[in-house]
């Protein structure tokens, strides 16, 4: 019975060490001198007792305590693997996204048809002519700009045109007006033949 409990407490000094040093060399972090080893017993030894007398009246610590190695094991990234879906689960899952699946299937499909036109020769000659396309996406850029301001320019010249004959007809239709009186009254001030 007493080696059953000494590999209990053995396994526990295992799990606790792997938590605190995780992968580091635990030798390297223990304590060389035996009056350090001693120290650092009774330092944890006091530490329990301390966090026992802490704990005994809390009934939400000890539940948490109680959980703790489900906790644990929840917290592990391996824990998440474990959680998969059920076959039937998986099928729906794929035909749900049939058609999205299809989709990138034919995509792929092109892809690999044009695979030969990608890695062609005048695709590998891009890079070599990189300074040039640069110089050229400048000058297209400029001309972008200069096309941005004519545009401007022509709209502003169009307003103008159309507030010129906006006006010019405004002002012939007031001539015309003042001549068709005048002619009017002309023709009233003339006797009748």
């Amino acid at each position: 019975m007493a080696d059953s409990e000494l590999d209990v407490l053995e396994e526990r000094l295992d799990k606790l060490e792997n938590i605190v040093f995780g992968s580091a060399d635990k030798d390297a972090f223990y304590p060389k001198e035996r009056h350090l080893r001693k120290e650092c017993i009774e330092n944890l030894n006091n530490f329990n007792t301390k966090l026992v007398s802490a704990v005994s009246d809390k009934s939400n610590v000890k539940a948490a305590y109680q959980k703790l190695p489900e906790l644990m094991k929840i917290l592990d990234p391996a824990y998440s693997e474990t959680l998969t879906l059920s076959s039937p689960a998986i099928v729906d899952l794929i035909l749900t996204d049939e058609n999205f699946i299809e989709e990138q299937a034919a995509r792929l499909e092109v892809i690999e048809k044009l695979q030969n036109s990608v890695d062609s020769e005048h695709m590998r000659a891009v890079p070599k002519y990189e300074n040039q396309f640069q110089k050229m996406s400048q000058i297209h850029l400029k001309q972008q700009d200069q096309t941005a301001e004519l545009t401007a320019e022509i709209q502003d010249l169009m307003a103008a045109y159309n507030s010129t004959i906006t006006l010019l007809s405004k002002q012939f239709l007031q001539w015309d007006e003042i001549v068709t009186k005048l002619e009017l009254s002309l023709q009233r001030k003339k006797p009748l033949d």
